[in-house]
């Protein structure tokens, strides 16, 4: 016991000396606390700037979660988002908007951790240099990226109870090392979205009323992956993968409905019921490719972007009408698969001077190609339930629709930006595009046959 306790009093003696020593060379001053804060939320001239990265709010939320508390953003279904003003809020990720429908994307915000997030653009006032109506607003999601050497990452499971249980799970990764950064998700959840109905409509004697339930269970997977690598030090090459894929399997609606309207001079009240049964799937998947080279010190850039999107979908559904008794008098099945393909490229060339003035001169391309093919077979039944016959009709009644939609989007504009003050600052652009569609469509309706097309050309130029 001697000799630990011996090397333990050289040590503290050690220490002790130096800081005699030090207290007797060096001049102490006592200096008063310094608090750095950090500006979490900016308004631009164009835009609304959520720097999520300087909040402690992202910390256990998701993605939805905290684009709902974000400033200027609502949401009343907890599905879709709404940007105060606007009729439409479209969402971009890393400036460049996502191509997902909007079932996957909900599940996709809803499943990525907030943290993920470095900060929110809420873009009011979208200029010349996107592709949206003015009616249109911007949400930009941009994610973090790691900036050192090393690897860091989060995991989140979370449980909810309401009426259903619901689960979800979610796990992220970013890594870096020199000049190759990689950062990726991977998240997935089920739940049971239910409603309760209790819809009514009518004009003069004539009333409808449906309530009823309807349940929706999803299945969810997918996640991104992002790779930016560094080429030099001013240029910059990154690819990003997003995939999402949804299961909607006995989706169902049961609503009692009472419908009143005058007959014979008197109010007659029927009351049928709405029994319905849908198995849905779908895929998302879209990649995009980005280079991006600086021109000087003052934040000039040339920018050119590529991206495919691959949507499919299919839903098959059984929808029956009964009476009071629950005695089938018709049912109508559905086979509407859709096939989305679509590639769009863009370049920008951003040119920045001293005196806070910029240029903004671009363009893109875009074409999508739709193919939805359409069955529905309708069954009719007698009083006591038998199906009909709807001689000389097939039966059941079949009615095909196979349409398929090519659409093609050439687009340039110019943008000039002066920034006057903090304070003050003006923007002004033009837009000019013009757009090339083709619809073809095969049917086949009540034992008729019939082919159309339609190729419309559209020319449009707009100031902003």
């Amino acid at each position: 016991m001697k000799t630990p306790i011996l090397i333990a009093a050289i040590f503290f003696s050690g220490l002790t000396f130096a800081q005699e020593k030090k207290q007797d060379t060096v001049k102490t001053k006592s200096i008063e606390a310094v608090t750095l804060t950090k500006q979490v939320f900016k308004k631009q001239s164009d835009r609304f700037v959520y720097d999520v990265a300087a909040s402690p709010v992202s910390k256990g939320n998701t993605t939805f979660d905290l684009l709902k508390q974000t400033p200027l953003l609502s949401t009343t279904d907890d599905k879709t988002l709404k940007i105060v003003g606007k009729n439409n809020a479209l969402i971009y990720i890393n400036g460049r908007k996502t191509n997902m429908d909007a079932e996957s994307l909900t599940q996709f915000l809803k499943n990525t951790p907030a943290e993920n997030i470095q900060k929110i653009e809420v873009i009011t006032v979208p200029g010349s240099e996107y592709q949206v109506e003015s009616s249109d607003g911007i949400i930009n999601i941009i994610l973090k990226k790691k900036m050192s050497d090393g690897t860091s990452g989060n995991m989140r499971m979370s449980n909810t109870q309401n009426k259903y249980n619901a689960s979800s799970a979610s796990f992220s990764v970013n890594y870096r090392k020199d000049k190759l950064g990689i950062n990726a998700n991977l998240s997935g959840g089920e739940n049971i979205n239910p409603q309760s109905y209790i819809l009514r409509n009518g004009i003069g004697n004539v009333t409808n009323e449906s309530v009823g339930n309807i349940d929706d269970p999803n299945k969810n997977i997918g996640g991104y992956l992002n790779i930016d690598y560094q080429l030099t030090e001013k240029s910059n090459l990154a690819l990003s993968w997003n995939s999402w894929a949804n299961k909607s399997y006995n989706s169902t609606i049961d609503l009692y409905n009472t419908l009143t309207q005058p007959k014979d001079g008197n109010l007659v009240t029927s009351h049928t019921w709405t029994k319905n049964k849908e198995d849905a799937r779908n895929y998302n998947n879209s990649v995009n490719l980005n280079y991006e080279i600086k021109l000087d010190s003052l934040g000039s850039k040339f920018n050119a972007n590529a991206a495919y999107l691959n949507y499919k979908r299919f839903q098959f559904s059984n929808n029956n009408t009964l009476n009071e008794g629950l005695t089938p008098i018709k049912t109508i099945t559905q086979d509407i698969p859709q096939i989305i393909n679509n590639f769009s490229g863009t370049v920008d060339y951003i040119q920045k001077f001293k005196n806070d003035f910029t240029v903004s001169v671009g363009g893109n391309f875009n074409t999508t190609k739709t193919d939805n093919d359409t069955k529905n077979f309708t069954y009719l039944f007698d009083d006591n339930g038998d199906l009909q016959d709807l001689s000389p009709l097939p039966n059941p009644k079949t009615d095909f629709n196979h349409f398929i939609y090519n659409e093609k989007i050439y687009g340039a504009y110019i943008t000039f930006e002066k920034k006057f003050s903090d304070k003050f600052s003006g923007k002004v652009g033009a837009r000019y595009e013009i757009t090339n569609s083709l619809g073809t469509a095969d049917s086949f309706k009540d034992g008729v046959e019939s082919n159309q097309k339609l190729k419309e050309i559209t020319t449009t130029c707009c100031l902003i």
